[in-house]
């Protein structure tokens, strides 16, 4: 059942008075201090002389900011379907773009335009607003909108900034400049003026200038926790990790009763490896909101971090439970694949890191640990050819070699993992590692010893081997019994012996060491 703007205004009426004018708290929006508005415009909706389409639509429009678009249709929706209001078309076709109607919202958007007559400023403003946030739906639309909107008032800073982001949004950085700076030479009290020309020189990578910007931004208005969060983010991309957390603080304290903002600054800890208290404070969080997917992403994460691979996997499982229709990073494959191979769970872990690769085909150690499941999981074939596709495409390492050696050699190809381990012990040939490999390959090769092929290589393994003996027993035995087989067929038994001897110190219940050593006397 829908509600009716008298259920709304019951609902507001036990908010506290003093709330906001309509347009401060449209403002509010622009400034992206999305829990003020939305607490102001709940407020607005229990005052009879308030225009409630106006309230109810601005309403909608902070929930579809803030990542909520189910709640933003039901305020949208409140306009209802008669209502033949510029803001009534504004509303249904924001609806549209959220349900993937481009087309319908189109022909909405347009009938706004055309009941304001195209002179309505903020009309159109909000036109050229539906097609460009939160997502763009089509640019073309939005600076078309946009443009004439600032036509019809050249003085409107709120414009100018508006322009200036769909600009940029279409690589014109230069022209988004320019609508930002006279943005601020026409309200030299916008701080939001500076944080637009702040955010545009951190996306050039000129932090410094972004830096400059955010303090101008603060000195017009000290308490302004944008500005406050942005300058942190400019410290941190800069490295000033000292300056950046005190920036973050003031951005929390500032917005102290906002779940959004202490999850952002969650987030922040994250970035700056402070995992414990990623780990602390989101579990304190998630007490009070425990399907929010954000807070289960970094305690995934953080507990990743922290080699607390078990919890980790359970934050990771409560996380896709909760984030269907959120957005979703590459990111998040990446760890919970990772998590699922620590686990165990090495079928979901192959298919995290499929989902990973499509979108990260560039990252050498991702395409790695893909393979390296692989082999865990006992897909010989598999491992061996994303191993060679890894190697093909970004070089191989010695562990990349090593892995594919042993994929090779479990697959039953001795030949082709001899000649991989070869190259492991080029990368590596102080490692025992390479050499015992090179051995149990020619042994595989010639098991008769005819050749006697292995011989060399288990040689060089028990030379260096030596340095950590309890590491290697496992194969020590095995080499020293191979060596003494090899004594006693070339009818050396004092040699023989000797090495079936050292076999059985080192594992006196080595069977076949045992009954080779009776032959000998």
């Amino acid at each position: 059942m829908k509600r009716t703007f008298l259920q709304f205004a019951m609902i507001g009426a036990v908010l506290s008075a003093g709330a906001q004018t309509l347009e401060e708290a449209r403002k509010d929006i622009d400034n992206e201090n999305f829990f003020r508005a939305k607490n102001s415009l709940k407020k607005l909706l229990a005052d009879p002389s308030v225009d409630h389409n106006q309230a109810a639509y601005y309403l909608g429009n902070a929930y579809l900011k803030t990542d909520d678009p189910d709640s933003a249709k039901i305020f949208y929706a409140m306009l209802g379907e008669t209502n033949k209001t510029a803001y009534g078309s504004l509303a249904l076709g924001r609806i549209a773009i959220i349900n993937k109607k481009n087309a319908d919202a189109k022909g909405l958007l347009d009938k706004a335009a055309i009941t304001s007559k195209m002179k309505n400023s903020e009309v159109l403003y909000q036109i050229g607003d539906a097609w460009f946030k939160p997502t763009t739906t089509d640019l073309k639309e939005a600076i078309y909108y946009f443009e004439e909107a600032y036509k019809l008032d050249l003085k409107n800073s709120t414009n100018m900034l508006a322009l200036g982001d769909a600009y940029l949004e279409n690589n014109e950085g230069g022209k988004a400049m320019s609508k930002y700076e006279s943005a601020a030479e026409v309200n030299t009290k916008l701080t939001m003026a500076f944080v637009k020309i702040g955010r545009l020189n951190v996306r050039a990578r000129t932090y410094d200038d972004a830096i400059v910007a955010y303090k101008k931004a603060l000195a017009l208005e000290p308490d302004n926790a944008l500005a406050h969060k942005e300058l942190g983010e400019a410290y941190y991309l800069s490295k000033k990790y000292d300056l950046a957390k005190p920036e973050f603080k003031r951005y929390i304290e500032l917005n102290k009763d906002d779940a959004d903002a202490k999850t952002r600054f969650i987030s922040f800890l994250f970035q700056s490896k402070e995992y414990e208290q990623v780990a602390t404070e989101a579990a304190q969080m998630l007490q009070d909101d425990p399907n929010n997917y954000i807070l289960l992403r970094s305690l995934s994460f953080s507990n990743f971090e922290l080699k607390r691979y078990k919890d980790g996997y359970e934050y990771a499982k409560r996380f896709w439970a909760n984030s269907r229709g959120k957005k979703v990073k590459p990111i998040d494959y990446v760890y919970s694949a990772r998590l699922a191979a620590l686990n165990g769970d090495t079928v979901q872990a192959i298919d995290y890191f499929k989902t990973a690769l499509e979108t990260e085909k560039d990252n050498p150690e991702l395409s790695a640990e893909y393979a390296k499941t692989l082999w865990q999981s006992k897909r010989y074939a598999d491992a061996i050819m994303q191993y060679n596709a890894k190697i093909a495409q970004f070089g191989g390492g010695a562990l990349d070699y090593y892995y594919l050696g042993r994929s090779y050699f479990s697959a039953g190809n001795y030949v082709a993992a001899d000649s991989t381990f070869a190259t492991f012990v080029t990368k590596q040939p102080t490692s025992p590692d390479g050499y015992v490999w090179r051995a149990k390959c020619n042994s595989r090769i010639d098991p008769e010893m005819k050749a006697g092929s292995a011989f060399p290589f288990y040689q060089k393994f028990i030379e260096l081997a030596q340095a950590d003996v309890t590491k290697n027993k496992r194969n020590l035995v095995e080499a020293y019994g191979y060596m003494g087989a090899y004594y006693m067929n070339a009818k050396d038994n004092t040699q023989a012996k000797q090495n079936f001897e050292k076999a059985l110190e080192l594992d006196p219940n080595d069977e076949l060491a045992k009954e080779l050593l009776k032959g000998l006397k």
